[in-house]
């Protein structure tokens, strides 16, 4: 058996199974399985929800289509698929998805490099509330 493992490369554990199967069934014991999914099976979304998703994602950010998140992560887009098709995918799933679509992670910077905490207050100071006194007048968000 050692030597039959050394040639093939399978542990001897492997070829004994192998020996076992061809004494217990004959040749046809040795045929494997198949074992794997076609493409696309079993998945929760077709092709052309899946296809929309990746659109609305692109596109939009959570808060333009009434979700209540400012960037898109796994939970929000998670959340769009429940209410756009009704269909409930765990956040793990959806980590799946999303990177077989080619969404990377991304963790946001803490701090802008460049920012200046004097201009920061000067703007929430002075600039801010302007701003949001027109919006108030002219009846704006």
């Amino acid at each position: 058996m050692t030597a039959i493992a050394v040639q093939t490369g399978l542990s001897r554990t492997g070829v004994f199974d192998i020996c076992k199967r061809h004494e217990t069934g004959g040749v046809k014991a040795l045929r494997d399985a198949v074992g794997r999914r076609k493409l696309g099976e079993f998945r929760m979304l077709t092709a052309e929800q899946e296809r929309e998703v990746q659109q609305l994602i692109r596109d939009q950010t959570p808060d333009q289509i009434k979700l209540p998140y400012a960037l898109w992560s796994r939970g929000a887009v998670a959340e769009l698929i429940a209410d756009r098709f009704g269909i409930r995918v765990p956040v793990r799933t959806m980590g799946t998805y999303l990177k077989r679509w080619g969404f990377t992670p991304q963790k946001p910077i803490r701090r802008a490099y460049e920012q200046s905490p004097t201009a920061v207050k000067h703007w929430m100071d002075t600039a801010y509330p302007e701003i949001a006194a027109r919006a108030k007048k002219e009846g704006a968000d």
